[in-house]
């Protein structure tokens, strides 16, 4: 299940907007372990992990965790902190698409500030705040519901 919100006073979970600071103040080499964390990291940058805080990029350099992209880094943090909610409007599609292929079995609440592409949105249970929604509505609402975020 996915539970978007479009204002972060809707929710009583802690909200980060950006998840690049959270990551690189909390990262802890034992998420790179994590064989989800592993499947986002090649699939969103390319990237494999070498050993601790070691990764290599697809060109075969050897990086620090911090160049990961801002999409690699806010999927694995929704994966490894479901108590909390990150602006999923960091990921690009490929990133997204980890997100919603993970929250077929887990449920998640992320902050968006735009329209999410719905050709993931399809095989998951949806709610916005709480309440459930009909992907054929979508459309319809979305646009609504992206002027809350001038509220916030």
């Amino acid at each position: 299940m996915l539970n978007l919100i479009f204002q972060k006073r809707k929710t009583t979970m802690p909200v980060y907007v950006d998840s690049r600071t959270f990551f690189s103040i909390n990262k802890k080499e034992f998420w790179f372990t994590n064989k989800v964390v592993q499947i986002i990291m090649d699939y969103v940058d390319g990237t494999k992990l070498v050993d601790g805080f070691v990764l290599k990029d697809r060109l075969g350099r050897i990086i620090p965790p911090e160049y990961l992209s801002t999409g690699s880094k806010t999927a694995i943090l929704i994966w490894l902190y479901p108590e909390i909610v990150f602006n999923v409007t960091q990921c690009g599609d490929n990133a997204f698409k980890c997100v919603a292929d993970f929250c077929e079995y887990c449920d998640r609440t992320v902050l968006t500030y735009r329209y999410l592409p719905e050709r993931y949105l399809r095989r998951l249970d949806l709610q916005k705040d709480g309440t459930s929604f009909d992907l054929d509505n979508y459309d319809d609402l979305v646009d609504g519901w992206l002027e809350e975020k001038y509220n916030d």
